[in-house]
């Protein structure tokens, strides 16, 4: 008696030539705007706002910070378009089941990530451009004020320790979540 194939627990459908090589060029803009988006974020947090304790100045630290921050800028709306237009090329042409199973737990998780980043993101924008819409004020660092620095920048600057700590947090548990996803696949 002839054997009868096997199948797998989970059927791929055949992608034509264009079809896989979309999806392959979606799963690189995702991860290479993901990989800006957090790099960006962790330097930010790990390097750049520490590193402005440096500056002899206290006034001045405020403005070193954001100088690095206002030239980062454009590239982390670059990298969450990448982002963004890779989960979209993925839903779209992609193979990858476990990224679109709607309502799944690792789809659940991803997106409550990915809004926690996008927030973070956006506050951090916003509480920055408040922290140098008040010119050159005394602080201990990029995040961190001391008694002379006004209050609404001081304010500005306890959001901006928060948030600069939760966009590489939220990024990482996304890759972590796309790895936990693969090796689903």
């Amino acid at each position: 008696m002839p054997s009868i194939p096997r199948r797998s627990a989970v059927t791929r459908h055949p992608l034509t030539r264009r079809a896989r090589l979309l999806a392959t060029a979606a799963r690189i803009t995702h991860d290479l705007g993901l990989a800006a988006w957090f790099g960006g974020a962790a330097m930010g947090a790990i390097g750049l706002n520490s590193a402005t304790r440096e500056v002899d100045d206290p006034a001045q630290r405020i403005r070193v910070a954001n100088a690095g921050w206002f030239r980062w800028a454009p590239m982390t709306g670059m990298a969450i378009g990448a982002h963004v237009a890779g989960v979209y090329g993925r839903v779209r042409w992609g193979r990858r089941s476990g990224l679109v199973a709607p309502g799944s737990p690792l789809a659940l998780l991803r997106l409550v990530l990915t809004g926690l980043a996008v927030g973070a993101t956006i506050e951090s924008g916003r509480s920055g451009r408040q922290v140098v819409a008040q010119g050159d004020v005394p602080v201990a660092t990029a995040v961190v004020p001391i008694s002379d620095t006004p209050d609404e920048v001081a304010a500005a600057m306890r959001r901006l320790r928060i948030v600069q700590w939760i966009m590489p947090l939220a990024t990482a548990g996304i890759l972590a979540v796309n790895a936990l996803q693969d090796d689903s696949d």
